[in-house]
């Protein structure tokens, strides 16, 4: 496991950034400041307040991340499991179980409890946004671009999280959805199939269109074959 930094806790739970969050931050900052407005700040005159303002605005991204993470946690302390620890990373952010919730229905709210929260979140900002700086965006003060932008990422993010492919939420949700109706181990290979037909589409879009899209889809492939053998080395009795 790659080397992460522990930077506080919540609710009880560590928070840890991965090495390689030091270096998407910055990557995601200078993206910020290189985009156009509404998405970004290159039309900014001030030097310093551009790359200030894409600096708290990549910063306040991976806030959101986290609340994303911690609303996973809190329902899963609420339903009797446990958290390890919350770690950012370069995709993103994962909250490790210590102890698992097995019940289906409360595996299904602990798992929306993220994408619900990010969304919430997105619409809020959205509408502070828009409340607090009336005239047009682009015409507008630049500091509410910043709610802008994160309102609007939230609300993808949320919305994409939701994607019934494995091992984003929306899987998870489909997991538990269908081991009600079969075994876990078997439930679990089927969302994990749903999620690598998904990668494989993403990264051949990603080939041809954006690189990032490759990147997630190599994430998405990864993670769901990883989960799918560790599923099977711990309930398959041989």
């Amino acid at each position: 496991m790659n080397k992460a930094y522990r930077i506080g806790k919540i609710i009880g739970i560590p928070i840890k950034i991965d090495i390689s969050f030091l270096i998407v931050l910055p990557l995601f900052a200078w993206i910020f400041s290189s985009q156009t407005e509404p998405f970004g700040f290159a039309g900014i005159q001030s030097e310093i307040i551009k790359y200030t303002l894409s600096l708290l605005t990549a910063i306040l991204l991976f806030a959101s991340v986290l609340v994303h993470e911690l609303a996973h946690s809190y329902f899963t302390l609420r339903f009797g499991g446990s958290i390890k620890e919350i770690r950012l990373h370069l995709l993103g952010g994962v909250a490790a179980m210590k102890k698992e919730v097995h019940e289906p229905l409360k595996v299904i709210t602990i798992v929306a409890a993220g994408p619900v929260s990010s969304i919430i979140m997105g619409v809020l900002l959205l509408f502070l946004s828009f409340k607090l700086n009336p005239v047009s965006i682009i015409d507008g003060n630049s500091l509410f671009l910043v709610f802008f932008i994160l309102g609007y990422v939230n609300i993808f993010l949320g919305i994409f999280n939701l994607i019934p492919a494995f091992p984003m939420d929306g899987g998870r949700i489909l997991r538990a959805f269908l081991s009600t109706r079969m075994d876990y181990v078997k439930a679990t290979e089927k969302a994990v199939l749903i999620g690598k037909i998904f990668a494989v589409l993403m990264a051949i879009l990603g080939l041809f269109t954006d690189i990032w899209l490759l990147l997630i889809a190599l994430y998405i492939y990864g993670n769901a074959n990883r989960e799918e053998q560790m599923v099977k080395m711990r309930y398959t009795r041989y």
